[in-house]
C-alpha cells in the first residue's frame, strides 16, 4: 500500500551509493588544518554523482526496475554530504512512481534538513483491515494514484540527540472494482476515504550514534515522529498518528556484525486505511506481502546477523515476530506473525562500499524473495 517512504526509498539507494566515496571523511570533524587558497578548498570527493538503474522485486508490486540518479556534496563547510537525487520506478503489474529528494546537514550538523516530494499509481491487493483480514488471505486488487510531500527540519539539542517538526501531505485516490458488495465487512472502504487528502505536522527527533550512516557497524539511531492530521492544515481527516524505531549495530569481530530493530506505529481511530499500520513496510518484517496485515497498532522485533566471508561476499541470516491489532491491548499470542530468511550479498563497489544482495524470507503462509542494494537497516 502507498506510504511516502516508499518514494523516498528509492532516493536513499542512490545515496548509499554515492555516500561511499565521502564516507571516511563524514563521522568526525577532521583536525584543524592551516587555510588552503580558494582554488584548493574544494577537492574532488567533495561532490559525488551516480546515476544507474536498480532491479525491484516486491511481493506488493512485482519486479520491475528502479532509475535514479543522485548527487552528494558537502556545501557551507558541512562535514557531512548533502543529497540531492530524483528517481523513478516501473514494475510488471503498471505499478510506477517519481519522486525527488534533498537532505541537508548546516552549522557543523546542529541542522538536519529534509524534503521530498513525488507521484505515483500503484496496482496492489486490499486484503481488509485487521489480523483477520491478513490471516484470510482474500484479497481484491485496488489502483492507488498519490501524490505526497514531506518536509522535516531538526535541531541538535544534546549529544547525537536531534529535535524539530516535520510536515506531511498526502493526496490519495482509489479505485476498487467491486461487482458485487464486499465479500467481507472489513473490506468496505468508506467512500470519504476513496479520494481524500491527509495534511498533518507533528514532532520529530533522532538519536543517532552511528559510527557510519550507510554501512553502520557500531552505534544506535532511533527515530520518534507524532502528526496530527486535522482539517486546521487542510486535511479531510483528522486523527493522529506516532512512529517509533530503534536500530542497533554491534561489530564482533572483523567480519560479523550483528543487528536488530525494533518498531512500533498506532494510527487514530479516523485514519485513513491507506494511513493506518502496515506490517511489512520499512523492513518490518521480510516474508510479508506489505498491506496484507494491517491496522490500528502494531509492532515488530528482528534479528540479523551479517558474516562476511572471502573478500566480497557476505551472508545475512535474520529473523524476528511482530503483530497487527486495533490497539496494543488487544494483541496476544495467536497475532503474533514470525519471519526468517536468509541472504548473500556482494560488494559490488570497493570503491563506493555498496553490496547488492538477494533475500529470501518466509512469513506465516507466505514467502518472497527481495533483490536489494544496501542492507535492510
Amino acid at each position: 500500500m502507498f506510504h511516502p517512504v516508499r518514494c523516498v526509498s528509492l532516493l536513499s539507494l542512490m545515496s548509499v551509493m554515492a555516500a561511499g566515496q565521502a564516507s571516511a571523511q563524514i563521522y568526525a570533524p577532521p583536525a584543524p588544518q592551516p587555510a588552503s587558497p580558494p582554488s584548493e578548498r574544494r577537492r574532488p570527493h567533495d561532490f559525488s554523482f551516480l546515476a544507474m538503474p536498480i532491479p525491484i522485486s516486491d511481493p506488493a508490486i512485482g519486479n520491475g526496475l528502479a532509475l535514479g540518479a543522485g548527487a552528494l556534496y558537502k556545501a557551507g563547510g558541512s562535514q557531512r554530504p548533502w543529497t540531492t537525487g530524483l528517481a523513478g520506478l516501473y514494475t510488471d503489474n503498471g505499478s510506477w512512481s517519481a519522486a525527488i529528494f534533498q537532505k541537508a546537514y548546516i552549522g557543523v550538523d546542529r541542522f538536519r534538513l529534509l524534503g521530498g516530494a513525488g507521484v505515483g499509481e500503484f496496482n496492489v491487493d486490499f486484503f481488509g483491515v485487521g489480523p483477520e483480514a491478513g490471516s484470510r488471505g482474500v484479497a481484491v486488487p485496488i489502483t492507488q494514484d498519490a501524490g505526497f510531500a514531506v518536509v522535516q527540519g531538526l535541531m541538535r539539542v544534546a549529544p547525537h540527540t536531534y529535535v524539530g517538526l516535520q510536515y506531511r501531505l498526502i493526496d490519495m485516490s482509489t479505485t476498487i472494482d467491486f461487482a458485487t458488495p464486499p465479500p467481507f465487512a472489513d473490506m468496505d472502504i468508506p467512500t470519504l476515504e476513496l479520494d481524500s487528502r491527509t495534511s498533518a505536522l507533528g514532532i520529530s527527533g533522532e538519536y543517532d550514534t552511528r559510527d557510519n550512516e550507510y554501512q553502520p557497524a557500531s552505534g544506535l539511531y532511533g527515530t520518534a515522529l507524532w502528526l496530527q492530521s486535522d482539517q486546521a492544515f487542510g486535511s479531510d481527516h483528522d486523527y493522529g498518528r506516532a512512529e517509533l524505531k530503534l536500530n542497533g549495530y554491534k561489530r564482533t569481530d572483523d567480519r560479523t556484525i550483528w543487528a536488530w530493530r525494533a518498531s512500533t506505529c498506532w494510527a487514530g481511530d479516523d485514519a485513513p486505511f491507506y494511513d493506518i499500520c502496515n506490517f511489512g513496510s520499512q523492513s518490518d518484517l521480510r516474508g510479508y506481502v506489505q498491506g496484507q496485515y494491517r491496522d490500528h497498532s502494531m509492532f515488530a522485533i528482528q534479528t540479523e546477523y551479517r558474516r562476511k566471508f572471502g573478500s566480497r561476499f557476505g551472508l545475512v541470516l535474520f529473523a524476528g515476530v511482530g503483530a497487527v491489532a486495533p490497539d496494543f491491548g488487544s494483541i496476544g499470542s495467536e497475532e503474533l506473525l514470525p519471519a526468517a530468511g536468509v541472504g548473500l550479498r556482494y560488494e559490488a563497489s570497493r570503491k563506493y562500499g555498496v553490496n547488492v544482495g538477494i533475500d529470501y524470507a518466509i512469513g506465516e503462509d507466505s514467502s518472497a524473495f527481495y533483490f536489494r542494494v544496501g542492507e535492510a537497516f
